[in-house]
């Protein structure tokens, strides 16, 4: 009788060791092979699931960006701007692996911000992510807990970029862990202050 794989499970096994794969060897230098031998894998195994390594590349942006909305947008609200900065916080405060994994994005995905649709989709999930924050603000005003003066549609924008952007020099520039709390600390505290 033949062994039942669990599709989704293989494939998201495939992804773990392409990732580990592109962050020791480079995304250009790696080849399949190198993939199938992380994975434990023959090569044909890994054809199986994804025809090319671009293939693999396309599956881990998509699953970095969907695994990314699950993390930033589905928290839910909060009720006080404590609580929402700690929701901010948590957020920023990212593993090592995952600061490691970012530069590889950049190698991978690089070519791909020359088209339209790609960035396209990248900008829809930040739109998205503002308007969670700005749904956020919107709670918080009438709770009194944020100023009314501000614009809760820019203001949520604006953290979404401010937060991509945090996270972004915590992987791409090595940033040690206590330079980058202190960095994060700051960035919550001016926020703070800029909405009270």
């Amino acid at each position: 009788m033949p062994k039942i794989v669990d599709r989704a499970e293989m494939q998201n096994s495939i992804l773990d060791a392409a990732m580990k794969a592109f962050r020791d060897s480079g995304y250009h230098s790696t080849t399949m092979n190198d993939v199938a031998g992380v994975a434990g894998l023959g090569k044909g195994t890994i054809y199986l699931y994804f025809k090319s390594k671009e293939a693999l590349a396309t599956a881990l942006a998509e699953r970095h960006f969907a695994e990314a909305e699950t993390l930033y947008m589905r928290s839910g609200q909060t009720e006080t701007l404590e609580a929402f900065l700690a929701v901010v916080r948590k957020t920023l405060c990212i593993t090592d692996e995952h600061a490691r994994s970012i530069p590889v994005f950049f190698e991978v995905l690089g070519p791909s911000f020359g088209s339209e649709a790609f960035t396209g989709s990248i900008s829809d999930f930040f739109e998205r992510l503002g308007q969670t924050y700005s749904a956020q603000l919107k709670l918080l005003q009438e709770k009194g807990e944020v100023r009314s003066s501000i614009d809760p549609d820019v203001m949520g924008r604006a953290l979404a970029a401010q937060v991509d952007g945090l996270l972004l020099h915590r992987g791409l520039f090595s940033l040690g862990e206590d330079r980058y709390r202190a960095m994060v600390e700051s960035s919550l505290e001016l926020f703070r202050s800029g909405l009270k």
